[in-house]
């Protein structure tokens, strides 16, 4: 299982990674306190496909990372 960093990417990034992503593979694509970033849409839409599982992992008070992992 592999953990894919695109928080610094910009837009668009999201679907290229995770087309070349294995299953298993976690993708975190925004740290903060609240859902957000260059790839919330991205992520959600892909969710939606059943592409991928999005959560959450608590990094401290108040900041979160923000994770998709492909299906």
């Amino acid at each position: 299982m592999a953990q894919i960093d695109i928080t610094a990417e910009g837009k668009g990034t999201f679907q290229m990674v995770l087309a070349n992503a294995e299953a298993g593979d976690e993708i975190m694509y925004h740290v903060g306190k609240h859902a957000a970033g260059a790839h919330k849409y991205e992520a959600f839409v892909a969710h939606q496909r059943g592409e991928c599982l999005l959560y959450q992992r608590r990094l401290g008070e108040s900041r979160f990372a923000y994770i998709a992992r492909k299906t």
